[in-house]
């Protein structure tokens, strides 16, 4: 669940850029990039980039100053145990801190309202390709294949593709993936007839009805984001505006009037019900709201630069992907076999998380306290009063009338891979001749960082 939360943080903040970058430069760039940076969102949507986190940060450790890099991380990054997941299981019960009944709650509501909405996407599209399948039965006529073949070509498009003339005045389709099946509203032969399967073409050459059913799953696993639901009517409206300008590319003034004709006579056929769910095809028929925006997008004669454009939407999408150092770190230790359990327990002491279960009552968490104490040698001394003593190594003084201060004895150990460990003992010292007497092992702290 902490990972859909930061994938929806990353979908949400280029959905974000990308709409402000329409409003600001609007009308100097192609729908198609803004296309591109809405399949992005789609994919930060629900692609986890954990590892991406590691890469960043090795680069910033090498930019900024490891202590700098570890004060950030412990003032910023740092969450606290009381929003943390941990389960312990005793004598085969098992007992779950707050955090982890809420959060499984969450989990639950979340399922049942994404496999309601599941099962009524699958029941439409079922529904759908029933009806499809009446137009599959039927062979496509000589024509129509000569028609379909010139497209194929001016589109590059090599996939087996039918195409079918549907109802006089029903919107013009695309359905399927793997034999993707065009239902033309207009006469195949005509020259509206063309403009619409270049559209329709342009729709299979992309894998727009794959792109769809994507942009539903994320519709469905994040059915709480009012963010995905405002991505899903900007990505058919990218969609259907980019194929516009696919299917008019390189035509003269002339051509472009007569595909806005079209659009109108589509935009008023629309008052009768489409046959097919907008949830699982492509379609050339514009919504009414959208008419004078993909009108306005046809008329303005934009010099699509690949470079320049290809340079904005990827430093758009490296930018967002700043977002994955939200993730939480996760920690995973495998212990030898042959270890005792004493051993066992020594070794997750700085780990563990004790909490009472809710029988008893209680709903105390114990917090392991944070390391203070300065580490100024790999042996000190820390008395109660907080003073710090070296620890050289030498043997004990027997002549010595030991006079001794209780306290805590701390050692420091740096890794050969920049890590480091500090251990932390119950212990006396002589306050004359500076014996240390070493009592029970109190902590055991890592850092993947030395920060001392």
């Amino acid at each position: 669940m902490e990972y859909l939360l930061v994938m929806t943080l990353s979908g949400s903040t280029l959905t974000a850029v990308s709409w402000i970058l329409r409003r600001l430069i609007r009308d100097r760039i192609d729908a198609k990039l803004y296309y591109l940076l809405a399949k992005a969102a789609v994919l930060y949507y629900l692609v986890p980039l954990p590892f991406l986190k590691k890469w960043y940060e090795e680069i910033i450790r090498i930019v900024v100053p490891e202590r700098q890099v570890e004060l950030v991380k412990m003032g910023i990054t740092q969450v606290p145990l009381t929003w943390t997941k941990y389960v312990v299981r005793v004598d085969g019960r098992t007992y779950m801190n707050s955090y982890t009944h809420i959060q499984r709650a969450v989990v639950i509501i979340w399922l049942l309202v994404a496999c309601i909405m599941m099962m009524d996407r699958m029941a439409d599209y079922l529904k759908k390709s029933r009806l499809i399948a009446r137009y599959v039965e039927t062979a496509m006529s000589k024509r129509h294949e000569a028609v379909l073949a010139n497209i194929k070509e001016q589109y590059g498009v090599r996939r087996r593709v039918l195409l079918y003339q549907g109802e006089n005045g029903k919107p013009s389709l695309t359905f399927g993936i793997f034999r993707p099946v065009i239902l033309c509203g207009r006469e195949i032969e005509s020259r509206e007839g063309e403009l619409v399967l270049r559209h329709e073409m342009a729709h299979i050459r992309r894998l727009d009805t794959v792109w769809k059913m994507v942009v539903q799953f994320m519709k469905i696993l994040y059915w709480w984001n009012p963010i995905v639901w405002l991505l899903c009517d900007e990505f058919d409206r990218v969609c259907e505006m980019s194929c516009d300008e696919a299917a008019v590319l390189g035509e003269p003034e002339e051509e472009r009037k007569v595909y806005v004709r079209l659009l109108i006579e589509e935009a008023q056929n629309e008052e009768k019900p489409a046959s097919i769910s907008l949830r699982w095809k492509a379609g050339f028929a514009p919504n009414k709201r959208r008419l004078k925006e993909r009108m306005d997008n046809l008329m303005k004669n934009r010099r699509w630069n690949r470079f320049a454009a290809g340079t904005l939407v990827a430093a758009l999408v490296f930018a967002n992907s700043m977002t994955v150092l939200a993730y939480r770190d996760g920690y995973n230790e495998i212990m030898p076999e042959d270890m005792s359990q004493e051993q066992i327990e020594n070794a997750l002491v700085d780990h563990e998380v004790l909490f009472a279960p809710e029988e008893t009552g209680e709903e105390t968490t114990i917090d392991f306290e944070e390391e203070t104490v300065e580490i100024l040698y790999d042996r000190q001394f820390v008395d109660e009063e907080g003073n710090i003593y070296y620890i050289p190594d030498m043997e004990s003084h027997g002549s010595c009338d030991h006079s001794y201060v209780a306290g805590t004895e701390y050692r420091h150990r740096k890794n050969s891979d920049g890590s480091c460990v500090v251990t932390v003992y119950k212990a006396e010292r002589c306050s004359n001749c500076g014996t240390v007497k070493l009592g029970d092992r109190i902590s055991v702290t890592t850092y993947d960082v030395c920060p001392h």
